[in-house]
């Protein structure tokens, strides 16, 4: 008796332990901001933004960089394809909702990257994340340490940004933007409920095209150097 009830106890753990829960599809994601390069030049270093807020909800997603007088959101559905931006730094505001060409303008400027898939798992903020390295077409000394989970459900994450063939969301990565490279690892993950109007492009501001905000936060990342 003592037996079977000690086999059933067993059973019971086994089966709670290999029970694996379902994909987070609705929360937010913080992440630490790190700019290695940039360490010797202190009055850069200390003014750049350190921490981006990412929140998810289906396919949508909203992330936002905010330091002092700057904010900076983006966001994208994944679903539709479609990319909208809000930027505000002291008294400007503007807005840009990319049209089609505008997309593909963005995509065509983005560094081209042969994807490498490695055995190699850990853990990041709580998930299982795998390993890709991203090599430079143009500079194969240009290696980028990419981790991915698949442990969050969001439909092809990705095609907006220069590892649109990784399969999952990235929690650890890098990405070059304005000269700078920026190191992105996720701090925690959070299961929260997303309001729908978080998701909702902000029309806050003046409307401008795509080039036109490229080329105002290129100029403003030009007042740091």
């Amino acid at each position: 008796m003592k037996f079977t009830t000690l086999l059933s106890v067993l059973l019971l753990f086994i089966g709670f332990t290999s029970c694996k829960s379902e994909p987070l599809n609705e929360g937010k994601i913080v992440y630490a901001i790190d700019y290695p390069d940039q360490k010797d030049n202190f009055f850069l270093y200390s003014i750049l933004p350190k921490e981006m807020d990412l929140y998810f909800k289906g396919g949508k997603m909203h992330s936002s960089i905010k330091k002092a007088n700057l904010i900076n959101s983006l966001y994208v559905d994944c679903n539709k394809k479609q990319v909208a931006a809000y930027f505000n730094y002291g008294t400007e505001a503007y807005n840009v909702t990319l049209i089609e060409n505008e997309i593909k303008a963005m995509l065509a400027d983005q560094k081209k990257y042969k994807i490498s898939y490695l055995n190699e798992t850990d853990t990041i903020a709580g998930y299982d994340v795998k390993k890709a390295i991203a090599t430079s077409e143009t500079d194969p000394r240009d290696k980028i340490e990419l981790w991915y989970t698949e442990d969050i459900s969001i439909n092809n994450p990705n095609w907006y940004n220069p590892f649109h063939e990784v399969p999952g969301v990235l929690l650890a990565y890098s990405i070059d933007r304005y000269g700078i490279r920026m190191v992105f690892k996720a701090k925690s993950v959070e299961e929260i409920t997303v309001e729908d109007a978080l998701l909702e492009p902000s029309k806050n501001g003046k409307s401008i095209s795509y080039i036109d905000y490229d080329t105002k936060l290129a100029d403003l990342f030009k007042t740091f150097e």
